[in-house]
């Protein structure tokens, strides 16, 4: 493999990566399309497309969309914009997945653009990047071992899109206004300074007079 050859997805670790093979369990059976936020370079778009998905992946980042586009593109349609303000239907993907994106928007635009763009019985998976406090402290000493034991034995790929640090909202922050804006979604706090949320938008908007 030469050095501008990308390295094949399977071989790929990272702290995201990590986790977003995690919540990839979380697609229903069902699911017919996707939106990947903030895909960078296309990896999860990738994975979605491979389970049947028909994946849109958007990025503000020409460079990663480029590297994205230059990769396995069946079933993909990548788009460069900005998420909060791109011109997308509304309550139309199956899917709404953001790894690592999140903490790049305001916490509250994003969940509730999150939400706007999933279909009714629709699924918003996250895997996120917050802000740690004094309580984080001896799971962030932890952490940072197993980290270190995890590189060691799986090495680190880079995806090389831009980064955003440090992340402007707390753990509390994202379970707070997820629990107000998602009622029902279900957070987690993982070690290796992520967490995951993961909310089903209901089949028909609650209190809806039935025929």
């Amino acid at each position: 493999m030469s050095e501008d050859e990308p390295k094949p997805d399977r071989k790929r670790w990272n702290l995201n990566i990590h986790y977003q093979r995690e919540v990839i369990e979380q697609v229903p059976e069902t699911a017919r399309t996707a939106l990947d936020v903030g895909c960078g370079e296309g990896l999860f778009a990738r994975t979605l497309a491979k389970r049947g998905l028909d994946v849109t992946g958007i990025d503000e980042d020409a460079d990663s969309i480029r590297r994205a586009r230059a990769q396995d593109t069946s079933r993909i349609a990548y788009v460069e914009a900005d998420v909060l303000t791109a011109d997308l239907p509304r309550e139309s993907f199956d899917v709404v997945a953001s790894i690592a994106a999140l903490h790049h928007m305001d916490i509250v635009a994003g969940l509730e653009r999150l939400k706007e763009l999933t279909a009714p019985g629709g699924t918003v998976i996250v895997v996120g990047l917050a802000k740690a406090t004094w309580r984080d402290i001896p799971r962030e000493m932890v952490a940072s071992v197993a980290d270190k034991l995890q590189r060691l034995f799986r090495g680190y790929w880079d995806h090389g899109s831009p980064c955003a640090w440090p992340p402007p909202h707390t753990y509390e922050d994202v379970k707070r206004e997820a629990a107000r804006l998602m009622p029902g979604s279900v957070f987690a706090k993982k070690l290796l300074w992520r967490y995951t949320l993961v909310w089903t938008k209901p089949a028909a908007a609650q209190g809806a007079i039935e025929d």
